[in-house]
């Protein structure tokens, strides 16, 4: 088994995306402090996107607008459009391929979601040490980047040496540390792969003037990671090295796959909290807890190693909209339930077709999930039926014919 150390992957992560693209289409929400709300009949609307001016405030993503405008009087607002009664996301969608476009330029990657993806730059970090014939790299090619665990030994108070300063000191630090000849060197590898996601970002940049962070590591887990540690705009390398000292500190819910049920149980059965604390058991005792692929995953990836592949995906593999009735908006009649089928219907429709032209592909199959108030899965029941042409309302009158048997009311217009 490797030690992990043979790729570089990279997350690149879309700053408040929501936000960037607002105030590219409006450039006086430029450098203010501003939120994206969605649907702003209640509280003035759920917030979906932050700027960093505001974050400083204390507003955060998921509250009511209301009650963000009381922490910054100052808060200037832009609204998700809407259309047939839901959100219309089409204008970040557009902005995502976009960026998604220029990224594909420079190495596979594979979208994890509508502002970020991963990227595999092995191969062209292995061209790029070619090139380079062993000759040093240029702490001026590096201008964003941050070097997790450096400077080492600082011995000035923290406090008084600036954020910048600090950053450039320990990047100085880790060029020096570097043999630039031994190009099978991991982390020649990823020092090379940094100046390369230094490039893409900035050529994002300057073809659809908004910005992202990176993170760059061995693999997925630990890029997305480092990507989070210094925000907005910067990216940070962590090497196999400097994982010990950051899982130390790493809570294991914000480690990729171990936010949700297996996390949880992680820290209630063995009552630790950080994923540093991992290392201290056997591969198999945690196979015995968490199973034998679990227990292996965990057993590697408390280490820094991790084997998950970038898979090439630009386009995501499905298309789907939805929209949810809290409280008294909950649907109670056979009427509603269809006009609300239509309605997702149609937009489906507009963006089956859409994705047909630009990607040459055809859907052949529907699926209809619903979920029932008070149920915390992600869906209660979901159906499945042949999707044989895209018209709105024959996908709509097959979703109903999949869920009619699950309606429990004794009475057909009931529901």
């Amino acid at each position: 088994m490797s030690n992990g150390q043979d790729r570089v992957v990279a997350l690149l992560d879309m700053d408040c995306f929501f936000v960037q693209v607002e105030q590219r289409q409006n450039p006086h929400l430029r450098n203010k402090p501003c939120a994206v709300v969605q649907y702003n009949s209640w509280r003035g609307g759920g917030i979906v996107s932050v700027s960093y001016e505001a974050r400083a405030f204390g507003v955060t993503k998921s509250m009511w607008a209301d009650d963000a405008k009381k922490l910054c009087p100052d808060l200037l607002l832009a609204q998700v459009l809407e259309s047939r009664g839901k959100a219309n996301l089409t204008k970040y969608r557009e902005a995502s391929a976009e960026v998604m476009e220029v990224m594909s330029r420079f190495a596979m990657i594979e979208r994890a979601s509508i502002d970020e993806a991963f990227v595999d730059l092995t191969s062209t970090v292995r061209e790029r040490l070619q090139k380079l014939q062993g000759q040093p790299v240029s702490a001026d090619l590096l201008p964003t980047t941050y070097i997790e665990g450096f400077p080492q030994g600082l011995t000035t108070a923290e406090g008084t040496v600036e954020k910048e300063e600090m950053r450039k000191q320990g990047l100085l630090q880790w060029l020096d540390s570097l043999q630039s000849d031994n190009t099978s060197s991991p982390e020649l590898q990823l020092t090379v792969g940094a100046v390369i996601v230094e490039e893409m970002r900035a050529a994002i940049e300057r073809q659809t003037g908004l910005q992202c962070s990176a993170g760059i590591s061995h693999n997925k887990v630990l890029a997305k990671l480092a990507c989070a540690l210094h925000k907005p705009n910067r990216q940070t390398l962590v090497s196999h090295g400097s994982v010990p000292q950051v899982f130390s500190q790493m809570p294991i819910s914000k480690v990729r796959h171990l936010g949700g049920k297996l996390g949880a149980s992680i820290i209630e059965i063995l009552g630790i909290e950080y994923m540093g604390e991992l290392t201290q058991f056997t591969e198999s005792q945690l196979q015995s807890h968490f199973g034998e692929k679990n227990g292996s995953w965990l057993y590697a990836m408390c280490r820094g190693i991790e084997h998950e592949p970038v898979r090439p995906r630009q386009v995501t593999k499905t298309l789907g909209c939805g929209k949810n009735f809290p409280g008294k908006t909950a649907l109670v009649t056979r009427e509603q339930v269809q006009w609300w089928l239509l309605q997702l219907a149609q937009e489906l429709e507009e963006r089956l077709t859409k994705d047909r032209n630009d990607n040459d592909r055809v859907a052949t199959q529907l699926a209809v999930s619903i979920r029932v108030l008070g149920d915390k899965r992600l869906s209660s029941l979901r159906r499945c039926c042949a999707l044989t042409h895209y018209d709105a309302h024959k996908m709509s009158q097959d979703a109903f014919a999949a869920i009619r048997n699950y309606n429990t009311s004794g009475i057909q217009t009931e529901w």
